[in-house]
């Protein structure tokens, strides 16, 4: 994922400070602004098509599983982008495919429906894109594999959990990255993971000081909100 000599900087659901998150102008800004690539979420829709949004529900609507792609479009003023779109706006760019998968959500998908309909699409992929794909759900991460077994995989970790244990478990699954919230990282967190063969690539975090320190813990990538203010933090030029 990594050539450069600092810490990989990907937008958190595109360059989306000051825009609407996961849309078109958040991600078509995310070059423009100096980032490497961008996160972003994948949910399937009532007629199995990927709508890239975070949240389980388009409000005032529905459920993204209970709609088609159309009807939630509409909904959403035209602002809801199918996978295909993204993929070609960030074109040649690091990108950070979540599978979305929550049994106490709304309207819940069972993530080997969402893994395969991504494994499908990316199996067949021919972009220049640098792809890897995480989740939550350790279930989704080894459906997608069963379809589209050459990208890496990262396991991500929710505030508090057991990181050694989650280190242990992204092993098991032959994941490439381990994803942990911020604030469960110190240096020796870092070291744990690298030396467990994992690379390591934080979420979300907005505040430049803190940028800096988990740069100099060794992090392989930060994903933000702010693009400017962590390429300021870690002393980036840019183009």
């Amino acid at each position: 994922m990594n050539q450069l000599n600092r810490p990989v900087v990907l937008g958190h659901r595109g360059a989306s400070y000051g825009r609407l998150d996961n849309s078109r102008a958040a991600f078509e800004a995310v070059r423009p602004a100096g980032g490497d690539g961008s996160e972003f979420d994948v949910r399937a829709t009532q007629d199995g098509i990927l709508a890239v949004i975070h949240d389980p529900l388009v409000k005032g609507y529905g459920a993204v599983a209970e709609h088609t792609f159309s009807d939630l479009n509409r909904a959403a003023g035209g602002e809801l982008l199918r996978i295909e779109e993204v993929l070609e706006i960030l074109d040649g760019q690091i990108i950070d495919i979540e599978i979305k998968s929550d049994p106490k959500e709304v309207g819940w998908v069972p993530s080997e429906l969402t893994s395969r309909l991504l494994g499908r699409i990316l199996y067949s992929y021919s972009g220049s894109c640098d792809i890897f794909v995480t989740s939550f759900s350790e279930a989704a991460l080894e459906a997608f594999a069963k379809v589209a077994s050459g990208y890496p995989l990262g396991l991500l970790t929710a505030i508090g959990a057991d990181l050694p244990e989650r280190c242990k478990a992204a092993n098991a699954l032959g994941a490439a990255y381990i994803l942990p919230h911020h604030s469960s990282l110190d240096a020796e967190a870092v070291q744990g993971a690298h030396e467990g063969g994992l690379k390591v690539c934080t979420w979300t975090v907005d505040v430049g000081p803190r940028i800096a320190e988990l740069a100099s813990f060794g992090v392989d990538g930060v994903i933000t909100n702010r693009i400017d203010l962590a390429l300021a933090a870690l002393g980036a030029k840019i183009d």
